[in-house]
């Protein structure tokens, strides 16, 4: 028996200085960065009535578009750091902003973020994807509270914007990674909207612990018999069942999860860019999602956790796909 207690240390020892990945990021294939922002704030004159809150349904977010800009660029900037020819970067915005609400601009601007055009920006490139490729979508926006799905800009030139179950703006779990699936090579997903966390798929190598799950799932998943799998798609949200929050940060705001991401990335506010070389959440060289997600962790504005010393602060917690795998992106 006491051997037992002897090999305990060891294996645990081994196990915390060992960290497994994917294969490791060739600097090859094309790199798409899609970045959604939505400000909520086009809604028909008739509902958001500024002198009556309860019309306005969507309530304004200005920080969203801030920070689908900055993240699209600061993305954009490591892939060329990390050694990709700019020819081999495609940045796609998909934004709301500003109180336009008619129906030129829900059909002609393609860059309008509504759930269409994000459908067919997902298929467009599930047509060219190939095995070496990587796609990094963000959103920020609304999610709805309790069940999570994300509110794309809505196509309505008037009465009260549908936010029901079945409304064309509505993107669900399902909806989103059903058209996600079919993209070839490596998929991130960076979602800093309310309970986001309910998009962790759950998968043959771990739970999502949002879900009601037991003691005894829990088990059953970690000594199953089930094959290993690698998932191709990794997400990473600002929340797992709770709100999320914005806040100004200088002279404009940004989600709090989405102002700890770009610190991880190198972002400079002053100068709209990061510097030459690795970002200060890349370890020996290399930038992966969990060092991304450990950065934001221990970086945030708001605390992780509830303790006597942030009771003042709201509480939001980062979340991230489960498993032992953690995706590399940028060799540097």
């Amino acid at each position: 028996m006491r051997r037992v207690f002897l090999l305990l240390p060891i294996l645990l020892l081994l196990m915390a200085s060992c960290e497994l990945y994917y294969e490791e990021p060739v600097q090859r294939g094309t790199v798409r960065i899609v970045s959604i922002g939505i400000t909520y704030e086009n809604e028909p004159e008739e509902v958001a009535d500024p002198e009556d809150e309860d019309k306005d349904q969507l309530r304004d977010l200005p920080g969203t578009v801030f920070d689908a800009r900055e993240l699209s660029k600061a993305f954009r900037q490591q892939v060329l750091n990390a050694g990709w020819d700019s020819e081999d970067i495609e940045v796609t915005l998909l934004l709301q902003e500003g109180t336009d609400h008619t129906q030129e601009t829900f059909d002609d601007d393609l860059g309008y973020a509504s759930r269409d055009h994000l459908e067919n920006t997902l298929a467009t490139i599930a047509g060219v994807a190939t095995e070496d490729d990587l796609t990094i979508i963000t959103y920020s926006g609304h999610g709805i509270e309790e069940t999570g799905e994300l509110l794309m800009a809505h196509t309505q030139t008037t009465g009260t914007v549908d936010i029901s179950e079945n409304s064309p703006i509505m993107v669900t779990p399902e909806w989103l990674h059903t058209r996600i699936k079919p993209i070839k090579g490596k998929k991130l997903l960076i979602l800093d909207s309310c309970y986001s966390g309910l998009f962790i798929p759950e998968s043959a190598s771990s739970l999502s612990w949002v879900y009601d799950k037991g003691i005894d799932d829990w088990y059953g998943k970690y000594f199953s018999d089930e094959e290993y799998q690698i998932p191709s798609l990794v997400v990473l949200t600002a929340s797992a069942d709770s709100d999320s929050y914005e806040k100004k940060f200088d002279d404009h705001s940004h989600g709090v999860f989405t102002s700890a991401l770009l610190e991880a990335l190198g972002w400079n506010h002053t100068t709209l860019s990061i510097a030459d070389g690795a970002p200060p959440s890349a370890r020996n060289g290399l930038l992966s999602v969990d060092s991304l997600y450990k950065y934001i962790k221990k970086h945030q504005v708001y605390p992780v956790r509830w303790s006597i010393f942030t009771m003042d602060k709201p509480i939001q917690h980062p979340m991230v796909t489960g498993g032992a795998m953690d995706m590399l992106l940028f060799r540097y």
